[in-house]
Parts: structure tokens; C-alpha cells; sequence
């Protein structure tokens, strides 16, 4: 008798997930467990997903993909038959993956959907704090506009650029980076092809923080990555450092954040993602009454080839997946 795959979708924001399953349906016969009406547009909650999997007869699912839902030992020790939990993105944060490896679970993510955009955005948040663009467009919609209220601005390729880790998304911006002309530092204890990138001089994290005029954060989250940047390393950092991030909020403890651009230490913040589980809640947070940082609602993704990308990627991943092993058995 031919297999029947199942597959749970926990959560999207596309119209639609016809292009994963089409290819997952290259498996054979794919029933497909839909949670993502659950809970009127939001998020469910683990309770309410196991609820709706128990009632569909869907905990013995082969697959599982996610994307904001937090998957945790709870949930996928309640997982009778899974392979694989693909997470849709780069991070797989919110998936205890330490447990899943315990049940023999794959967990796997899209790690490269989305890095045209994302060094981008990186790069468009540099000009745009150094250049102080907000301020200046701030000042003028109010009518206040004169040159001492934006000084000094320096000429770009005079600058020093440090990325804290050079991974996909980091490489990505060191290679647009290179037509500035700036200095560039990079730090990351994981990346060994140094001499594939003669143009960028590889230091230690104390001396990259120590001379950048502007640090591009590209970290993943964990525990030896959070709240990186602190009170501590922010005093290390230049007088009037730049601090951009399009990664994860938790990088930065956005209370020295705070302090350090209310004394002049930080001269413009440019972030992408703030410590919040909702980008709607951004407005609560202090940082957005600074006139020196610009704050974008953790878009830096976003471009509508990159989401095309994401779900074709993200089906692909978890029908190889299904087929190895199927062929294995």
C-alpha cells in the first residue's frame, strides 16, 4: 500500500502554500494538516495547535513547518512519526532543536533566501544613520532644518566598517561593501577562508570594536550571543560609533543601547528588529523617541522574490528530506 505523507503547516503569512506543496506532492499522496486559520489571523498558541492536530488525527505527521509558532520539547514530544520541523527563515530560535535531535528529528531552515536583501538593508541603514537621513528629514517636515543640527557628517569611504560575524549575510555585505572604499573589519571565530576576501582584515572582537566607526551586527542568537553588545562593549566602541542590526534584538541589550545614544558614546542607531515577539509593539520601546535612530519593522527580508524563494526552498528541504529517508527504509 503507497504512503500517504502528512504535513502540518503550524503558521504562514503568504497567500497561499501552493508551491510547497507542490513539491511535497512529488512524494506521492500528501494529506496537508492547514493550522494557520487557528487562531483568526494570529499566532496559535501550543495548546491550541495540539488541540487542532489530536482532532485532525494529525499528531503522527511526518513533517512539520513553521515559522513564528513556538515549537517546544511539549510539542514535539507529543510528535509520533515526524522527520523533519522545517523552521521558515534563517534562525530556528523558537524550535528546540537540542530536543527534536534527541527524538531523531531533523531540523532544518532556509538560510538563504533572503541575503540580497538583507545585506541591503544593512547597507541602506549605514548611509542612512551617517548621513543622519532621519534627522534631516524630521527637522525640515518641523521646519528646523539648519547644519548645526546634523553635524558632523563624515564622508563614507573614510570610515571603518566592522560586521560581527560573516556568514552568509555578512560576506554578502563585505562584497557591496567593497565599492565604498572603506575600511573594512570583521570578526567571526567560525570563518576560515580569510584569503578569499583580501579586502577585509579579520580581527578579534575587542579590536573591531575598538576602531569601527560603524558596526553592522549579523550574529545568529544564542547564548553566547546574547546581549553582545552591552554596557560593557559599547564603552569599548569609538566616541560616536554607529551600531546597525538587521539580525536578532536580543543581540543587544537596548537599555545600554538607550544610554549610550542619550550621552553622545552611540551617534546613530540603525535596527531592524527590536527584542519584541511583535514587530507592532516596536512603539513602546524608548529608542523610538531618539531622533538618531531609525527603526524599521524587521523588514530587512522582505522583497517578493525572496518569498518566492523562501516557500520553493522551504517545500524542496522537506521533501528531501522524506525521500532520503523513505529511500533509506
Amino acid at each position: 500500500m503507497k504512503k500517504t505523507y502528512k504535513i502540518i503547516f503550524t503558521d504562514y503569512y503568504f497567500p497561499n502554500i501552493d508551491k510547497e506543496i507542490n513539491q511535497l506532492k512529488k512524494l506521492g499522496e500528501v494529506e496537508i494538516i492547514d493550522c494557520n486559520e487557528i487562531a483568526n489571523g494570529e499566532v496559535a498558541s501550543e495548546e491550541q495547535l495540539l488541540e487542532h492536530l489530536e482532532r485532525y488525527n494529525a499528531l503522527n505527521a511526518d513533517a512539520v513547518l513553521v515559522n513564528h509558532a513556538v515549537i517546544t520539547s511539549k510539542f514535539i514530544s507529543r510528535l509520533t512519526n515526524c522527520q523533519v520541523i522545517l523552521r521558515y527563515g534563517i534562525g530556528v530560535d523558537n524550535v528546540d532543536v537540542e530536543f527534536a535531535q534527541k527524538k531523531r528529528i531533523k531540523v532544518v531552515n532556509v538560510p538563504d533566501y533572503c541575503i540580497e536583501e538583507v545585506a541591503e538593508n544593512a547597507i541602506t541603514l549605514m548611509l542612512a544613520t551617517t548621513r543622519k537621513i532621519y534627522l534631516q528629514n524630521k527637522l525640515l517636515r518641523n521646519q528646523k532644518f539648519n547644519y548645526d543640527r546634523v553635524k558632523p557628517v563624515r564622508r563614507f569611504s573614510e570610515l571603518t566598517v566592522g560586521l560581527i560575524a560573516f556568514g552568509n549575510i555578512g560576506r554578502k555585505v563585505a562584497e557591496k561593501l567593497k565599492g565604498f572604499k572603506s575600511k573594512i573589519l570583521a570578526f567571526d571565530p567560525y570563518f576560515h577562508q580569510e584569503e578569499q576576501y583580501d579586502w577585509v582584515e579579520f580581527v578579534k572582537l575587542e579590536q573591531l570594536l575598538k576602531q569601527s566607526d560603524v558596526i553592522s551586527i549579523h550574529a545568529p542568537l544564542n547564548d553566547q550571543t546574547h546581549r553582545m553588545i552591552n554596557e560593557e562593549s559599547i564603552s569599548a566602541m569609538k566616541e560616536g560609533v554607529f551600531i546597525v542590526n538587521t539580525s536578532r534584538g536580543g543581540l543587544i541589550d537596548e537599555n545600554a543601547l538607550l544610554e549610550g545614544l542619550k550621552i553622545g558614546k552611540i551617534g546613530g542607531a540603525g535596527l531592524d528588529i527590536l527584542d519584541y515577539k511583535d514587530e507592532n509593539d516596536y512603539y513602546k520601546s524608548s529608542l523610538m523617541d531618539l531622533d538618531n535612530v531609525l527603526i524599521t519593522p524587521h523588514t530587512s527580508w522582505y522583497s517578493e522574490e525572496a518569498i518566492y524563494d523562501l516557500q520553493v526552498k522551504a517545500g524542496n528541504s522537506v521533501y528531501q528530506v522524506l525521500l532520503k529517508n523513505s529511500q533509506r527504509n
